[in-house]
């Protein structure tokens, strides 16, 4: 039995280094915000160099350090909230076709973010989950607000709610003006039956109704048997 083992450990210590971090599957660090500003107290990289801030340890990742403006801020991947999530990039992408999506940190591509646990697929990387950066619009949240500490920006967990009673998904926020609600997906109505729509709301009275234009055009014959009917 200790024979196998040791034959085990000697096979794995000849595999090249890229090999043997294929397999062991990192932890998932875990989003904690004790004082609620909108930032991991465990995981940060502000600067995107593959450094954890908080010890200064590297993490598994795929995505390479640019500084074509040498600011020391890598150009194509930033997390200062420590969501797991780019800061510059929100969407959902492989440009470089290495089969890892670029603007999450995935060592794995098993679509479950190492940093939160979340999942995450094409319809969405759920930047606006945690943190104060709201990576699909690229932009930080200015008054971020956590009233139970779950992590979540409260504006966009009241609206998630709203959507999920009415059955619907929630990927992306587009809130320009600062209210809450999703300027471009929130509630899109739902049209009337064939032929019968609404017009614009008049100022005073209920909408007016529109029939079909077979039944606002002249007809003698139908005039005359509504006619007869009175």
């Amino acid at each position: 039995m200790l024979l196998l083992f040791a034959l085990f450990a000697l096979a794995l210590s000849t595999l090249p280094v890229g090999a043997q971090q294929q397999q062991s599957a990192p932890d998932v660090v875990g989003y904690v915000d004790e004082d609620r500003d909108g930032l991991n107290d465990h995981f940060r990289d502000h600067d995107g160099d593959g450094r954890n801030d908080i010890g200064q340890r590297p993490y598994p990742h795929h995505f390479s350090f640019v500084d074509a403006d040498e600011d020391g801020l890598n150009d194509h991947f930033r997390d200062k909230d420590g969501d797991g999530v780019n800061d510059l990039d929100g969407r959902f992408i492989d440009s470089d076709k290495d089969g890892f999506v670029d603007n999450i940190i995935d060592f794995e591509g098993d679509n479950i973010n190492d940093i939160t646990g979340e999942k995450y697929g094409p319809r969405g990387l759920k930047g606006y989950r945690f943190g104060r950066i709201f990576e699909e619009r690229g932009h930080p949240v200015k008054r971020f607000l956590d009233e139970n500490g779950d992590g979540m920006h409260d504006p966009f967990k009241r609206l998630h709610q709203r959507m999920r009673m009415m059955d619907r998904r929630m990927d992306y926020f587009f809130d320009e003006d600062g209210d809450g609600i999703d300027d471009a997906r929130l509630l899109h109505k739902k049209r009337g039956p064939p032929g019968l729509r609404l017009q614009k709301r008049s100022k005073v009275g209920p909408p007016r109704r529109s029939l079909p234009s077979r039944l606002r055009q002249d007809d003698p014959e139908r005039d005359k048997k509504r006619r007869g009917r009175k």
